[in-house]
């Protein structure tokens, strides 16, 4: 799995690089929602802050799933140590008073 995903950064990286080389020195105009919000700038600049803002907001959405989980682990751990506690005792008392108290 360490391979694939190393495998699929590689394949991102030479991805935007050859998109990148085919676009150099390009400007570009953005516009924020009218036009006294205008500037110009290269393509470039554009797709590398872009690509790693996607890369930060898909480590944030993978941080927050990755908290969840240990959450859920933590709270089944909880339990599981009470019921193996429960277990435990139930094993070491004799079979009649079990069967007493039912």
């Amino acid at each position: 799995m360490k391979y694939l995903k190393l495998l699929g950064l590689v394949l991102v990286v030479l991805i935007l690089l050859v998109f990148v080389i085919q676009n150099v020195g390009q400007k570009i105009t953005l516009k924020f929602f009218s036009s006294n919000y205008a500037f110009s700038t290269e393509m470039i600049v554009v797709l590398l802050l872009s690509l790693v803002f996607g890369f930060l907001i898909g480590y944030l959405i993978a941080g927050f799933q990755i908290l969840e989980q240990k959450k859920i682990v933590r709270v089944l751990n909880s339990e599981y140590k009470k019921l193996k506690k429960e277990i435990d005792l139930l094993r070491n008392k004799d079979l009649e008073e079990v069967e007493i108290k039912e």
